[in-house]
């Protein structure tokens, strides 16, 4: 096997282990892999379209996931955010249909026995 082809399958293993990385949340170790990625790459000139070809539908499918794993984490961060809010204060509406806030004034709850 000529180091073209070798380097073909190395990058597919790497970007097998990124796939895993991405639906695992090990987004840390995207960092390395890229960095090999990155070094493999240089070593593709004079690989065949096929090979090519692969690579490319290899490295959108891990896009999609990255895109995907980001919305995930933004839907939460927006979700995280709406409870800090409701925490902090009450929107109602008045007795004309007015919005409005009441902010809480901290943990004023009453206890009885």
């Amino acid at each position: 096997m000529n180091d073209t082809l070798k380097t073909v399958e190395l990058l597919e293993r790497l970007f097998d282990l990124e796939g895993h990385a991405i639906r695992a949340g090990s987004f840390s170790a995207l960092t390395d892999l890229a960095t090999r990625k990155e070094e493999l790459a240089k070593g593709l000139a004079g690989a065949p379209a096929e090979a090519l070809e692969r690579l490319r539908a290899r490295a959108l499918s891990n896009q999609r996931l990255l895109a995907a794993a980001l919305k995930g984490v933004r839907a939460a961060q927006r979700r995280l955010d709406l409870i800090t809010r409701a925490s902090r204060s009450l929107s109602s509406y008045d007795a004309l249909g007015r919005a409005r806030t009441v902010a809480s004034g901290g943990p004023n709850i009453e206890r009885r026995a």
